[in-house]
C-alpha cells in the first residue's frame, strides 16, 4: 500500500514515539494505526455511497474487500483466485481463464475511483487507489490541520514531517518504500475533518436531486400540455376512452337463428333459445373483439360486451360504446342516420330470403352506393364495405367508435383499420381533419380466396 503527501508517496511509522502512547496507535493491523484504519473506512464508505458506486453491486464488493483485506494485513493473500472465491461466490477450482470476472471488474473498479476522485468538489483526507495490473489497493493520505492550531498532525502531536534518510515505496502490506513518513492521530479534529467533506458531498448530493426532481417534473407539465395540444389537434380515437371513469361497453350485433320447434321438453327448448340464438358469435367477431380488447389493454381500458338485443338506450347513455357490426346491430343503424354516411338495408322481397345492404351518401344523391346483396355467394364477392367512425353521439351522449362492416370482412377491414395505427396516421396527415375531434370513414377491403386484404379509405368526414 502507499500513503503520501500531495504527490510524494509516504509511509505509517512502524515505530510509535513515546510522546503519542496515548494515541492508541497499533502495528498489528499491516502496520496501520486505528486512526489511520478509521479514516481509510471511512473513505472507503463515501466511496460506496457515492453514485458512481452505488449503482454497481459488483464492483462494491470487489472494492470492500480487498480494501478491508489490506487493513486486516491480508493484502498477500489478494490473488485473482482468492478474490473471486471470497467476493463473487465462485468455487475454489474454477477456471479464471474461461470465468475473467474478478479482471473485469478491476478494471471497472480503476475507472469508477478515477471518477468518483474527478468529480468530487471537495479534496479528501484520504485517497484510495487501485494500481494497474495489481488487485491491492494503496492509500494516500493527506495531513489534516488541527483545529485552532497551524501545521499538520503527527502521531506524536508535532507540527512537522519527519524525513529519514533511507526509505522506500509503502506496498499493501506496509513495506518502507518511502521518503517520507506521517502518521495520523485519532483526535477528533481529524475525525471531523473527515467527516466534513462526507457531509457536503451528500448535502451537494440532495441539492442535485431536488434540482433533477424540479426538472423532471417541469417536463413533465410541458410534456403534458403539448400532448394535450396535440391530441386535440386531429380526432383521436381512444381518447375519450381513455379518460372514462366506467368501462367500455362493447356493443355486438345479435344474430336471429332459426331453432327448431321440435322440443323434447319445455326446459330443453328455453337453453336452446337462449344458446344457439342470443349466445351465438360468428368467428370473425369473435376476431374483431379480440383485436380491440388488446388495443384496449395496452391502453388500460376496461370494458364489457353485451349484445345489441340485449342492450337498451339508457344502457348506451352510461359509458363510453364501441359498436360492433352493421345489418345485426340496430343501433349501428340507429347512430349512422344522422351521418353523412349511412347504413341503408332493404329487406328481402321474401321473409326468409336475405338481405341487401348498402352505405350512402346522404350529401351527395348522385354518389354510387357501396353495396353488398346478400344473396350472391359468399365465394364470389370481390369486395366488403364497412363504416368506421369516432364521434361524440347526441342521442346518447356519450364517445362512440363504430366498427361496421357490411359483411364480416368489412368488419374485419374496419377493424384494423381502427387497430394498426393506420387511423390515427391519416387523420394526423389530412388537413381537413386538423382541429377535429369526430370523423366518418368509408373503408373497402378487396376479397382474395374468401379472405380480405388491408383497408382502403374511400371517403373520409371530419368534423
Amino acid at each position: 500500500m502507499r500513503s503520501s503527501f500531495g504527490t510524494a508517496p509516504l509511509e505509517i511509522p512502524r515505530q510509535v514515539p513515546k510522546t503519542a502512547q496515548n494515541d492508541r496507535m497499533s502495528t498489528k493491523n499491516g502496520g496501520m494505526t486505528e486512526n489511520v484504519q478509521s479514516a481509510i473506512k471511512a473513505e472507503l464508505n463515501s466511496m460506496l455511497e457515492a453514485p458512481i458506486f452505488a449503482q454497481s453491486g459488483r464492483c462494491k464488493r470487489f472494492i470492500s474487500h480487498v480494501v478491508n483485506q489490506t487493513l486486516q494485513g491480508r493484502a498477500d493473500a489478494l490473488k485473482e483466485r482468492s478474490i473471486g472465491v471470497d467476493a463473487f461466490g465462485r468455487p475454489s477450482d474454477y477456471d479464471t481463464a474461461e470465468d475473467p470476472i474478478v479482471r473485469v471488474t478491476a478494471n471497472e473498479v480503476r475507472k469508477r475511483i478515477g471518477q468518483f476522485y474527478q468529480d468530487s468538489p471537495i479534496p479528501h483526507a484520504v485517497q484510495i487507489e487501485l494500481p494497474k495490473g495489481a488487485y491491492v489497493p494503496e492509500f494516500r493520505i493527506h495531513p489534516v490541520k488541527r483545529a485552532g492550531a497551524s501545521g499538520m498532525v503527527s502521531a506524536a502531536g508535532s507540527s512537522q514531517l519527519d524525513t529519514p534518510t533511507n526509505g522506500s515505496r509503502a506496498t499493501g502490506d506496509l513495506h518502507q518504500h518511502s521518503r517520507n513518513q506521517v502518521s495520523l492521530t485519532d483526535s477528533l479534529p481529524l475525525r471531523s475533518e473527515l467527516r466534513e467533506p462526507k457531509n457536503l458531498a451528500r448535502r451537494k448530493l440532495w441539492i442535485r436531486i431536488a434540482l433533477l426532481v424540479i426538472l423532471i417534473s417541469a417536463g413533465v407539465s410541458v410534456a403534458s400540455v403539448w400532448i394535450a395540444k396535440t391530441e386535440r389537434s386531429y380526432p383521436r380515437i381512444w381518447y375519450s376512452f381513455q379518460h372514462a371513469k366506467v368501462p367500455v361497453l362493447v356493443c355486438l350485433g345479435a344474430h336471429d337463428i332459426p331453432v327448431s320447434s321440435e322440443r323434447t321438453s319445455p326446459g330443453v327448448g328455453s337453453f336452446l333459445e337462449l344458446v344457439m340464438r342470443k349466445q351465438t358469435i360468428p368467428v370473425d367477431d369473435v376476431t374483431v373483439i379480440t383485436e380491440m380488447a388488446s388495443q384496449m389493454g395496452k391502453q388500460g381500458i376496461p370494458f364489457r360486451v353485451a349484445s345489441a338485443d340485449q342492450t337498451s338506450l339508457t344502457d348506451l347513455r352510461r359509458q363510453p360504446v364501441i359498436l360492433i357490426g352493421a345489418v345485426d346491430n340496430i343501433w349501428t343503424q340507429r347512430v349512422t342516420q344522422d351521418l353523412r354516411y349511412r347504413l341503408m338495408v332493404i329487406p328481402a322481397v321474401t321473409s326468409e330470403g336475405p338481405p341487401v345492404a348498402s352505405i350512402v351518401d346522404s350529401k351527395d344523391s348522385s354518389s354510387h352506393p357501396w353495396t353488398i346483396d346478400f344473396s350472391v355467394p359468399v365465394s364470389e364477392w370481390k369486395s366488403d364495405y364497412g363504416i368506421v367512425a369516432r364521434m361524440d353521439d347526441p342521442i346518447t351522449g356519450v364517445p362512440v367508435i363504430i366498427d361496421a362492416g357490411l359483411g364480416n370482412d368489412g368488419s374485419l377491414a374496419a377493424s384494423e383499420f381502427i387497430t394498426s395505427g393506420a387511423s390515427q396516421s391519416r387523420l394526423a396527415n389530412d388537413p381537413l381533419c386538423r382541429k377535429k375531434s369526430n370523423f366518418e370513414a368509408v373503408v373497402e377491403t378487396n376479397i382474395i380466396g374468401m379472405r380480405p386484404g388491408p383497408p382502403h379509405v374511400l371517403r373520409l368526414e371530419c368534423w
